[in-house]
């Protein structure tokens, strides 16, 4: 019973660490994944180019308001400078004048329009800064502890390895063999027996078995082969 127990504590040990680095991995993974801090910022610089080409489009409504403002300005002088005086080219003129200002009109609500939606767009951009402004902060909270954790579980994984590497040399390299042996065909290799089951696979042990377990023979569970252990 007392190699049963001594094996049945191994593997509790083995188990241990193995959760251990699983969680170490996990923890490894979660701190190089910075995909929601790229995906804010990547949501941002779209936001931000939206923003600059509106203001680029913008300049360019506010240049051809004003290049329109000049020809105008052009067209009203030759209009009333008293040099023209042949009725069709003052026609020409008054017509000119008209096109002019339509089109005028035309960029300046076009720019009127483009004002408001790039108030919009600034809007939603400074929104799209505050949510990013709050990912990262999270991140750097989340990043600092799952640092920490991974600090204590490396630590706890150098003590469990330590305590494996002590608790090995107390086994014959038989036993030793046919517990690892067992522990890579079946996941465990020691089986608890509770209410004369084996814990294990769920078989009814008899109380022959049962005895010979209790009695500190290493006996194998006849339907899965794990070592049984009694409390």
């Amino acid at each position: 019973m007392q190699l049963a127990k001594e094996l049945f504590q191994l593997q509790e040990l083995e188990l241990d660490l193995e959760s251990h680095l699983m969680q170490a991995s996990k923890l490894r993974a979660i701190l190089q994944d910075d995909s929601a801090l790229k995906q804010a910022e990547n949501v941002l610089a779209e936001a931000a180019a939206l923003l600059k080409e509106q203001q680029v489009a913008l300049r360019e409504l506010e240049s051809q308001s004003a290049d329109l403002d000049a020809k105008i300005n052009e067209v009203k002088k030759s209009l009333y400078s008293g040099r023209i005086s042949n009725p069709k080219e003052l026609s020409n003129l008054s017509r000119e004048q008209e096109i002019l200002e339509a089109k005028r009109t035309q960029v300046d609500d076009q720019a009127l329009e483009g004002m408001d939606r790039l108030e919009e767009l600034q809007t939603n951009c400074n929104q799209i800064m505050e949510n990013l402004v709050a990912v990262r902060a999270l991140w750097q909270q989340s990043q600092t502890q799952n640092t920490q954790a991974l600090e204590l579980t490396l630590s706890e994984i150098e003590k469990l390895k330590n305590e494996l590497h002590e608790f090995l040399t107390r086994f014959d390299q038989s036993d030793l063999a046919l517990f690892q042996t067992l522990r890579k065909s079946k996941g465990r290799a020691v089986s608890k027996v509770e209410q004369g089951n084996c814990r294990g696979c769920g078989l009814k042990l008899t109380a022959a078995w049962i005895q010979r377990a209790r009695a500190g023979t290493l006996v194998q569970c006849s339907g899965c082969q794990r070592i049984l252990y009694l409390d």
